[in-house]
């Protein structure tokens, strides 16, 4: 029985020897690599609360546009609901404007170097060629992506403003435009081109480079090491 418990404990020092290397190689990242902190937290902030409230703009938006008999909501207060989402979603897009301004970050406006990447960047997602083609923080397909996103939802907001108003205030926009009629079909097309190129955004952060997304949660994304490069 001693000589049992002896053995118990020898193996046991063993299997902590065999540990405590590993362990510190996993410390020192030279494992799976570094992790390096790539979004600050108001830009979390921003994804996260700009993603959810613009969900709540598309499908409440869609049903002001065309209700769906089946759900029976009471209109005022699809509405409601509507606005609110549209004055969270402009707010958590100008606290984004307002950090990228104090940090100078341009790292989301697009510059020529990148759009000559993008005929590269397509032939990588279509399996044309082995590697992407160099970029800087976002690649060209996504600056191009998050560029029409604020542009269009910039857009959006004008036209939003100026339906509600009903032509009270904003009348240039209405005499822009052409009409409320033709306010509703700009915006119903918008908000299929979102519902259109966001899941297309979520499948490529998921397959791509699933530690860009854990970076917008904890604000860290594991990089190769020096070594391993």
């Amino acid at each position: 029985m001693l000589k049992c418990y002896i053995k118990a404990r020898s193996n046991m020092k063993h299997h902590v020897k065999l540990r405590k290397p590993l362990m510190k190689q996993l410390k020192k990242g030279n494992v799976k690599g570094i992790f390096v902190h790539s979004q600050p937290i108001w830009v979390r902030i921003f994804h996260w609360g700009f993603a959810l409230s613009l969900t709540g703009v598309i499908f409440s938006g869609l049903q002001l546009h065309k209700p769906a008999s089946f759900l029976a909501l009471n209109f005022s207060k699809v509405l409601t609901t509507h606005l609110v989402f549209c004055w969270l979603a402009m707010g958590f897009l100008a606290i984004r404007i307002t950090d990228a301004l104090l940090r100078r970050d341009d790292s989301l406006i697009p510059r020529i170097q990148d759009l000559k990447h993008f005929p590269q960047l397509m032939a990588y997602y279509f399996f044309l060629r082995s590697s992407p083609p160099p970029s800087r923080k976002y690649n060209s397909g996504q600056l191009i992506i998050y560029t029409s996103w604020l542009l269009l939802f910039l857009v959006s907001s004008l036209l939003g403003l100026a339906s509600y108003w009903q032509g009270e205030h904003l009348i240039w926009v209405w005499k822009a435009v052409g009409g409320f009629q033709v306010i509703r079909w700009i915006k119903f097309i918008a908000s299929i081109y979102f519902l259109t190129t966001i899941p297309l955004h979520i499948y490529l952060s998921v397959t791509e480079d699933i530690s860009r997304l854990q970076a917008m949660v904890t604000g860290y994304e594991r990089k190769p090491s020096p070594n391993n490069r």
